[in-house]
């Protein structure tokens, strides 16, 4: 831990220039509200109710779903370009692509589905516990990465 205090870790930057240390709560926290940006607020209807199976052939939720990942994406630019400041443009660059590939991937739907019917025992789209798992999927993926931008 830099400096002794709980909860920091030494980010790159600290341990190349000494600089005040990156805590992975605050990373995680900005993570949490540019993903409820990027899903709720920039999301359009038109995005996320053709989105779903935007990785197979179909050129409509194809592109429902890229540019709702570029939507997405546009919301943690802030988050960026502080880790891009705190550590360098590469990681940065390196973390955005952690962060939009398994969100690409999970709002895809078709894992999720599998996980539903397999896990949870659903094979109806229950939409509320739907929405609950995708989030708390989504929210998992975040926190990982908060730790591994800190790393």
């Amino acid at each position: 831990m830099a400096n002794g205090a709980p909860g920091r870790i030494a980010s790159r930057h600290e341990r190349r220039c000494g600089a005040r240390a990156m805590i992975w709560v605050e990373v995680f926290a900005v993570f949490v509200v540019s993903h409820l940006v990027g899903d709720f607020l920039l999301q359009t209807d038109w995005q996320a109710s053709h989105k779903e199976c935007g990785l197979g052939s179909d050129p409509i939720h194809r592109r429902a779903l890229g540019a709702h990942v570029v939507t997405y994406m546009l919301a943690f630019v802030p988050a960026l370009v502080w880790i891009a400041i705190e550590t360098d443009v590469l990681w940065a660059i390196v973390i955005a692509a952690v962060i939009a590939v398994p969100h690409l991937v999970q709002d895809d739907r078709r894992l999720l589905d599998s996980y539903m019917a397999r896990v949870k025992g659903v094979n109806d789209k229950a939409l509320g516990l739907r929405i609950a798992v995708d989030q708390s999927f989504h929210v998992l993926f975040l926190f990982g990465t908060a730790l591994l931008v800190v790393a």
